[in-house]
């Protein structure tokens, strides 16, 4: 499989080897685990209806804020969805230089995160604390669920830049380069930038 889906977790899709780090992945590697935790009280329904569909035993594990096992060139494009806001700024560096070498020649990023700009305009200084716990999701209760930095566009393109890519553009929705664009997107309203190496 020459595509690659990081941070998919409960979406994963045909055609690309999909990957997280969430538990769920090793919990639906030991038989009836989910059905217990459920019983126990430690699982929703809708995630125990996920494990009986199989849908974690779909995805690999890969933390992308480490080096990857992939070989360089390897993939002709690469998708993540509202991931790199979760991950600190050094982590997000690394996962989009490991992004970068394991493109092939031509090969594209498709990125989408919360959009900044957009953030920033609904900004009221009367709800301020509303506004800070909804941008860095501050009341989540594990820290891999919380935001660690946020982007706009230039900020994006900035960093994309840093790691090697060059041609950098702001994308709509479910409209791209990338293979699978219209089945990948689910999150309208967010920012989408695509990269080619």
């Amino acid at each position: 499989m020459n595509r690659l889906h990081f941070g998919c977790f409960n979406c994963p899709r045909e055609g690309w080897l999909n990957t997280d780090v969430t538990p769920h992945l090793f919990v639906a590697r030991v038989p009836g685990l989910a059905w217990l935790m459920h019983k126990m009280g430690k699982m929703t329904d809708e995630r125990l209806e996920e494990h009986r569909q199989g849908i974690y035993r779909k995805i690999h594990y890969l933390n992308v804020t480490k080096s990857w096992s992939y070989s360089s060139g390897m993939f002709e494009a690469i998708y993540s969805s509202h991931v790199l806001e979760h991950l600190p700024l050094h982590g997000a560096k690394t996962c989009l230089a490991e992004s970068y070498r394991c493109l092939r020649q031509g090969g594209v990023l498709r990125i989408s995160v919360p959009d900044l700009d957009t953030q920033i305009r609904d900004y009221d200084p009367n709800r301020s604390m509303d506004w800070s716990i909804n941008l860095f999701e501050a009341n989540e209760r594990s820290e891999k669920n919380m935001h660690h930095f946020m982007y706009n566009f230039e900020s994006l393109r900035t960093l994309l830049q840093s790691v090697g890519f060059s041609q950098v553009t702001r994308c709509d929705y479910q409209k791209g380069d990338c293979p699978d664009v219209e089945n990948l997107d689910n999150r309208p309203g967010s920012l989408f930038v695509e990269a080619v190496k």
